[in-house]
């Protein structure tokens, strides 16, 4: 075995997998040195200029203009198709990097630096909506879990690089050759995406589905989309991206309070962000795929906002046992830094599973809305709230925490309902073609049937016992090997248990049996 095949397996990456992920790995690589660079760029010249005054302002502008971009790239992806558009939206970011630039280059105002974060917001948008579309009509549900984590930590390598280049890089004079590696960089995304279009077919095809039991209502649909799974997900990451906002805002500024110099506060957070990226690398390839097997979506998924508001809560604490200057920024750069590891290890890859369920179109539609739209909603609610709130009556510098604290909590509530109704969404998945247990299969002339020879007694009794196997973790591995023995004969008993089922980890073992009984209709959920 070569040392090429022992670091796939160890990842979980298959033999026939390992040239679309090193793709992917390189597509995000290239995309996160481009979008690094010009975050570096813009950070330098919004340090410079108060802080305090152009970072909401620079937050509410590109909250708009993310806002207006999510709109066109909606439009042109629904009518010239995701293959088309997402050549074009690289050809884009490489023009926005240009203009970024000459603003780089001329202006040294407030207004310029206001400006120049918002391109970086939307470059960020566009190069994040291609990139995901994409990876999500070429991989399946199953791959997903396996793999997203692993093409994402592509950009967490290059966003380290791009970090030590902000310790180095202080001045407006070295920002022109920054941004002229992204601009090369951003090209050189282009050429692996149509790299990746020779080896894959990158298109969104609908797939007829039952209709929905519990529906989205027909005045909502056009905001939230046909599923209630898109609601709770979009709602919950709203909440999220303004205390993300919000935390990033305070440790910028409690740096600037602490370091006049722009040297040493570019020095700092440079420091704050290359640990920050290399953590994240690490857990994303070595532990993220691991730990979602062992402890679930569930979990996984209401960690990031349990663990910000448990910290929350204790900075409230320490700003009413008036902490001093160096405690704050301590403070803030540990829960800046917990929260980006949280949210690129772990909530970002996982918030993209959540949508395989989807159909291929639904979920596109499903991805830019939440991105296009309530991310950005969150930044804006967040630059409002920042710029307002110290102006109420009362207002201190414990009201951030209350703000962040309540959105949290409501985060944390939605994410839990996502995780309801994503595996509602799983069954509706399967319901074409397992409606019922009673249902005659084989209809189409896609399916083919190649039932084996059952090794495995197919008395009620002993499928009954294998199906409670199947729920228990530590008999689940050898219950699905039997399951698989059963062939066709135990296909009505799980049918009727899965979709009566709620445990996520019937959904793991559920691929194993059905193409073993050789059902292959044309596209899989999974």
């Amino acid at each position: 075995m070569t040392l090429l095949e022992r670091w796939q397996r160890l990842l979980g990456i298959r033999p026939d997998e390992g040239r679309t992920v090193g793709l992917f790995f390189l597509h995000n690589f290239l995309l996160g040195i481009g979008t690094i660079l010009v975050y570096v760029s813009a950070n330098v010249i919004l340090l410079e200029n108060n802080p305090e005054r152009s970072l909401p302002l620079a937050y509410g502008l590109a909250a708009v203009a993310m806002i207006v971009a999510g709109k066109v790239y909606a439009h042109y992806e629904h009518h010239l198709g995701l293959e088309r558009v997402a050549s074009r939206v690289l050809l884009a970011v490489v023009a926005f990097t240009g203009i970024v630039g000459v603003l780089v280059m001329v202006g040294h105002s407030v207004a310029a630096a206001v400006t120049i974060m918002a391109g970086y917001r939307v470059i960020y948008l566009l190069t994040n909506l291609e990139f995901w579309g994409i990876s999500a009509v070429v991989f399946d549900v199953r791959q997903g879990r396996r793999l997203f984590s692993i093409i994402s930590s592509g950009d967490m390598p290059a966003k380290a690089l791009g970090a030590v280049l902000a310790i180095l890089i202080h001045h407006h004079a070295e920002l022109p050759w920054l941004l002229l590696t992204a601009f090369a960089a951003y090209i050189g995304a282009l050429v692996v995406v149509r790299a990746t279009r020779r080896l894959h077919v990158v298109e969104a095809r609908a797939i007829p589905r039952a209709a929905r039991l519990e529906g989205v209502a027909p005045h909502l649909q056009r905001w939230f989309g046909n599923s209630r799974l898109v609601v709770s997900m979009c709602l919950g990451l709203l909440l999220v991206a303004a205390v993300t906002t919000g935390i990033e805002y305070s440790f910028f500024v409690h740096v600037k309070h602490k370091f006049h110099d722009q040297a040493l506060v570019m020095r700092y957070v440079g420091s704050v962000l290359v640990i920050t990226y290399l953590v994240a690398l690490l857990f994303k390839l070595l532990l993220s795929r691991v730990t979602l097997d062992q402890v679930g979506v569930r979990w996984m998924l209401l960690s990031l906002p349990a663990v910000i508001l448990g910290g929350l809560l204790l900075g409230g604490g320490l700003w009413f046992g008036d902490a001093g200057t160096g405690v704050q920024l301590l403070y803030f750069c540990g829960l800046f830094l917990v929260l980006e590891v949280l949210r690129r290890a772990v909530f970002d890859p996982l918030f993209l599973v959540l949508f395989q369920p989807l159909p291929p179109d639904e979920r596109l539609q499903a991805h830019t809305l939440a991105k296009g739209l309530y991310e950005p909603l969150g930044m804006g609610l967040a630059g409002l709230l920042l710029v307002a709130v110290p102006y109420l009556p009362g207002a201190g510098e414990w009201t951030p925490f209350l703000w962040m604290t309540l959105c949290m909590a409501g985060a944390l509530y939605f994410l839990h309902l996502t995780h309801g109704r994503y595996l509602a969404e799983l069954r509706h998945a399967l319901s074409p073609r397992f409606g019922s247990p009673t249902e005659t299969l084989g209809e189409g002339a896609a399916w083919a049937v190649k039932a084996p020879v059952s090794a495995v007694s197919t008395a009620p009794e002993n499928t009954a016992r294998l199906l409670e196997d199947l729920q228990d973790r530590t008999t689940r591995a050898a219950a699905a090997d039997s399951l698989v023995q059963l062939g066709p004969a135990g296909l009505p008993a799980v049918a009727q248990a899965l979709q009566a089922s709620a445990d996520e980890g019937w959904y793991g073992a559920w691929p194993r049996y059905v193409p073993a009984c050789a059902y292959r209709p044309a596209a899989m959920p999974w």
